[in-house]
């Protein structure tokens, strides 16, 4: 969606040696995307633009051939008037370091005409005892009328920067200096008025030195030289860094020839800025002629990249701020306060907040549709069981629409009752009316297999019990897997596995003078029997005889379980 989008910015410079420059740069790629110049006057003596309504047709017709839609953000560079980094004392609040700028800056012979507009920036290498303040200015009435006029053509005014600034963060954009925070260097900016020496502590200004000049085609090639290197020698004489970086803005003086003439106790790099240029700054889109991408001027593409180069600049001067007033404040966006904290709501910050907030209604939205569905889905799948079953008796019902009450007989399905389960019903007889006196059952399984476990004080109670299976089930394989006296500790420990310790228990266990049996028709219960007793009655079983002594005794006096028959 649009609105997601951040809006189209351009950069726009008015550039003496060239005239009116609009650029549209792709910030990752570092390509010049649309590129364009017209003609425009500027009075160099009084640092404005000659006529602002030519400005206003020029920036239009620009802006039209380029197709920069309507609502695009511009950002602008003006020719540098004034630019100072000074000391000021940490006690000074902001509006105290205003003030001592603005009286500064009366000083000026343009600013003795017409008020100042300014932008200071405190840098990041100030002292506990001195903050480091870099300032620049522009007249307020021409900032004034030219945002006015952007805004009447239907674009949006983001942000005015000079040409010192504008150069400087050029430079760094394209990695054409070392800017490493222990890096010291000197900065060397020649336009047609001005020589500014400007020392560097990595991206941080540290000082500025600007020195008036003379220059121009009516004096020979060695005159406007041996100016510049005459304005500059005693300055970096006193600069002592790691290397110099020459820059020349002007088209009177070459950076390469320049830089050959200087004398400086470090290597010396050079830029040209003007119609000494021999191939493009930057990478330029299809359809730029290439003569015209070496004339591209380090202002514009500052102006270009202002917006995206926020984060890797310590230096961020916008002269388009409350100091011009109405015509600023008008078009900001409304400020929310929060206590100490303020949001502003411009459609960029609006976005932030509303989409961790769109994100966390969507999660509970999901959340709560996830539970709804889960829900719905066991409902469905009880309904369809429900349906099922409905079917299914259904179908019965169908099936039996034959069959009438006067049919069904109770004795017969009594009888088949009894002949599906003759076997259940023969073993609960048995259990309910043929148990001997002095016997009783601890344990009866009537599954696939059928165990009856139990104990008696005598053998003939056993012998008679079983007798009376036999004889109810002559063809069951039923047989007497285990018999044998019943063991104190092995007893006492099934009454404490059971968690019954009732009296009568406990005694009984103590006495021991009982029979315990087992009579089942599973094999694998009388193999797995046969095969441990069988173990215990090895004659090496020390368990054998210190444990069963006695039970052994008296099987030995047992008779043979096949004479019962």
């Amino acid at each position: 969606m649009d609105l997601f989008k951040k809006n189209i910015a351009v950069g726009v410079s008015v550039t003496p040696e060239i005239g009116l420059e609009v650029a549209q740069i792709d910030f990752v790629s570092k390509t010049i995307l649309k590129y364009g110049t017209r003609q425009l006057n500027y009075d160099n003596n009084r640092k404005e633009i000659a006529d602002l309504d030519i400005f206003k047709e020029t920036l239009q017709d620009l802006l039209f051939e380029l197709q920069i839609p309507k609502g695009s953000e511009i950002y602008l560079n003006l020719p540098a008037i004034t630019f100072k980094v000074k000391d000021y004392p940490a006690s000074l609040n902001e509006e105290q370091i205003s003030n001592a700028v603005e009286e500064e800056l009366y000083d000026h012979p343009i600013f003795k005409e017409s008020d100042p507009a300014i932008d200071a920036v405190k840098l990041p290498n100030s002292t506990i005892q001195f903050n480091k303040i870099a300032y620049t200015a522009a007249q307020k009435v021409m900032l004034i009328e030219i945002a006015m006029q952007i805004k009447d053509l239907g674009y949006k005014l983001a942000g005015i920067d000079t040409t010192v600034n504008s150069t400087l963060n050029s430079l760094i954009f394209k990695e054409r200096v070392d800017v490493n925070p222990g890096t010291s260097w000197v900065l060397l900016i020649v336009d047609n008025s001005y020589c500014r020496v400007i020392p560097m502590q990595g991206r941080n200004y540290v000082d500025c030195f600007e020195e008036k000049v003379s220059i121009g085609e009516v004096l020979g090639d060695a005159e406007n030289y041996a100016t510049v290197v005459n304005a500059i020698k005693p300055i970096l004489k006193n600069l002592p860094s790691q290397y110099l970086c020459v820059v020349s803005e002007t088209n009177i003086i070459s950076a390469q020839v320049l830089a050959g003439q200087l004398q400086y106790n470090a290597p010396i790099i050079h830029q040209e800025a003007n119609i000494f240029a021999k191939e493009p700054f930057l990478d330029v889109a299809a359809g730029i002629d290439d003569e015209q991408a070496k004339l591209v001027s380090l202002g514009v593409i500052g102006a270009g990249i202002y917006r995206d180069f926020l984060p890797f600049s310590n230096v961020h001067l916008n002269l388009y701020n409350a100091n011009l007033g109405d015509v600023y404040l008008l078009e900001q966006p409304p400020v929310l306060k929060f206590g100490s904290l303020s949001l502003v709501m411009s459609l960029e910050n609006m976005i932030k907040v509303l989409i961790p907030v769109a994100i966390i209604i969507i999660a509970v939205t999901m959340t709560v549709l996830g539970f709804i569905g889960s829900m719905i889905a066991q409902k469905n799948n009880r309904v369809a069981e429900l349906e099922q079953s409905i079917k299914s008796i259904n179908q019965f019902l169908k099936d039996n629409e034959s069959v009438s009450a006067e049919l069904f007989d109770e004795g017969d399905e009594i009888r088949i009752g009894l002949l599906h389960n003759k076997d259940i019903y023969t073993y609960f007889t048995i259990v309910g009316t043929e148990i001997p006196k002095k016997l009783w059952l601890t344990s009866l399984d009537l599954g696939d297999n059928i165990t009856i476990e139990g104990q008696a004080d005598n053998l003939e109670s056993v012998y008679s019990f079983f007798r009376n299976i036999k004889d109810y089930a002559p063809d069951s394989p039923i047989k007497l897997q285990k018999l044998g006296m019943a063991s104190i500790n092995s007893n006492l420990q099934a009454i404490s596995d059971s968690g019954s310790f009732d009296t009568d228990s406990v005694i009984t266990s103590m006495n021991a003078d009982y029979y315990q049996f087992k009579i089942s028709d599973a094999p694998e219960v009388a193999e797995e029997n046969i095969s441990k007793n069988a173990d215990k009655n090895k004659p090496g079983n020390k368990n054998n005889r210190k444990q069963t002594g006695r039970s052994n005794a008296k099987f030995s006096e047992l008779p043979d379980i096949d004479d019962l028959d």
